[in-house]
């Protein structure tokens, strides 16, 4: 999830799956989309999809989800495990949050992790606006702080988003968001994972991490940051 992972990530789909399992995966964030707005029979866009993680998981619920990616090796592997997953409603097409591949009022739904509290993302805001149809949600997972997983990431990425989610005054609700909160977990119960991709993740800071006592299921809060079509 692009929110708590360093820009330096590789695209890897084998990396890119197993944080799949380890992060929320009690699937609290699905929960709380449902909350938002309810996806039975909605048309979803998971913009900066990875290996096709939400749709894969959205599927059974939506009439048609996009899955949207610009990274070839991830989108060859989305591809390829929408494809072993034999659902129809599935679709993964190249493409980014500067150009979407889709028409104007396409989708209920725009999901995506790649825009950041900062005057530059409005250009792709509006741009996930032009694919909404009426009532339709924008829908930005993001990492809100104030949690376990803060000791792990750099401290002007902890500052800037508890700046951005101040009331009255943060980035989100100032550009027309309101702000859901979930309570996830990041899941380090199999040491031998945690020992591996936590120094792979966060170099010395997950290091060192793992070098003191720590639960086996560190507190991550993500921040649904949701506003309404245009």
């Amino acid at each position: 999830m692009r929110s708590i992972l360093p820009p330096w990530t590789d695209s890897d789909p084998t990396l890119h799956a197993r944080l799949g399992e380890l992060i929320d995966p009690e699937r609290k964030v699905l929960a709380a989309l449902e909350r938002i707005l309810p996806l039975s029979g909605k048309r979803i866009a998971d913009v900066g999809t990875g290996i096709g993680h939400y749709p894969m998981l959205l599927a059974r619920r939506t009439a048609r989800t996009y899955g949207i990616e610009s990274d070839p090796e991830l989108l060859a592997a989305a591809r390829e495990r929408a494809g072993e997953a034999h659902q129809p409603n599935i679709r993964i097409v190249e493409g980014d949050l500067r150009r979407l591949p889709l028409r104007d009022a396409a989708v209920d739904v725009v999901l995506t992790s790649q825009i950041e509290p900062d005057d530059s993302y409005r250009p792709a805001i509006a741009e996930a606006l032009r694919v909404l149809r009426p009532n339709g949600r924008l829908i930005v997972i993001g990492y809100y702080g104030r949690d376990d997983v803060a000791a792990l990431l750099e401290p002007e990425v902890v500052a800037h988003a508890l700046d951005a989610t101040q009331r009255r005054t943060g980035w989100w609700l100032r550009n027309g968001f309101k702000i859901k909160v979930v309570h996830a977990r990041l899941d380090l119960r199999d040491d031998a994972s945690a020992h591996e991709l936590l120094p792979r993740l966060y170099g010395d800071r997950g290091r060192a991490y793992l070098m003191r006592a720590h639960r086996p299921m560190l507190e991550l809060k993500l921040g649904l940051y949701h506003r309404p079509a245009a």
